[in-house]
């Protein structure tokens, strides 16, 4: 009898171990079942190694995709068509945890042909491993590099990337989209009276704002200090001043705890075609500077 496989170390970077899983067929395809498994493997699906053995394999959890997946291997390994090294690899969404309740986890598995020690003829070779905690990392990093810690909006940089795709679909598809540019109205006030952790909380109380007024098609940042920048896709420039209307009127009417009442200019335009990025930045930016000089707490366009 074969000894159960040995369960790998996991990849650098990666603590969670691989089950892994050896496959084989007749002629015909239609019966690709488990010659041998790992612990792992009895951890990811449940059951006990006697039950496994001999069974069709789990590469997926859904029945029909999972079906699907063992007749085409089995196929192609009772032609001779899979030589060695042949791969084929997927993401599996499984929730069939040792918890019926336990959160879904996202399975990154491979399967591959090969000769083994032990066995007559070529095998495929099933790993799978859980990645969840992985892509959530990779997300969580991805969030810190795109977004103003203090407003929770997208940073600068974020947002020059989302103005460059919204530009480039203007002149490729003429898909109209709006820019509004929001300043506070005597912000260094604002910190010289009421001290900077004060200032820190106005500017995190109008980003609730802008993010609770804005649709969900919106894009916001925080531009830099007191600034903030709004990309409206879809929007023609009627509809973008409405929006900043609200917007404005919605700050206006907020009672800043110690601060009281604060107002907020706006600089409104919508893109043009083949218009360039810094175009479209001065313009917005040249609108915003025209409510400053006309007494602040307006919107210009």
């Amino acid at each position: 009898m074969l000894e159960p496989l040995p369960t790998p170390a996991p990849p650098a970077n990666e603590s969670n171990p691989q089950a892994i899983a050896v496959l084989g067929g007749q002629a015909g395809g239609s019966d690709l079942h488990l010659l041998d498994i790992s612990d792992e493997y009895l951890r990811f699906w449940g059951g006990r190694r006697d039950q496994w053995l001999g069974a069709a394999p789990r590469i997926v959890e859904r029945d029909m995709e999972n079906r699907r997946l063992l007749r085409k291997l089995g196929q192609a390994l009772s032609k001779g068509e899979l030589c060695d090294g042949y791969s084929l690899s997927g993401l599996d969404r499984h929730s069939r945890a040792r918890c019926p309740r336990a959160p879904a986890t996202l399975i990154e598995w491979r399967v591959t042909a090969m000769n083994m020690p032990g066995y007559a003829s070529r095998v495929l070779v099933l790993v799978q491993r859980d990645i969840s905690k992985r892509v959530e990392k990779e997300a969580e990093l991805e969030r810190l590099a795109t977004t103003d810690m203090l407003t929770g909006l997208y940073n600068r940089a974020r947002f020059d990337v989302l103005l460059k795709k919204e530009i480039s679909r203007l002149n490729r598809y003429i898909r109209p989209f709006s820019l509004i540019m929001l300043d506070i109205d005597y912000f260094k006030a604002i910190n010289d009276s009421h001290g900077h952790d004060m200032g820190d909380q106005v500017l995190a109380s109008i980003g609730e704002q802008l993010k609770s007024n804005l649709r969900k098609a919106d894009y916001c940042a925080r531009w830099g200090g007191e600034e903030f920048m709004v990309l409206a896709p879809e929007t023609s420039l009627e509809q973008a001043i409405a929006l900043a209307e609200k917007i404005r009127c919605c700050i206006r009417e907020t009672h800043f705890p110690q601060v009281g009442r604060v107002s907020v200019s706006l600089g409104v335009i919508e893109a043009r075609l083949s218009e360039h990025q810094q175009s479209v930045m001065k313009r917005a930016d040249n609108a915003l500077y025209r409510a400053k000089e006309q007494g602040r707490d307006r919107v210009c366009y």
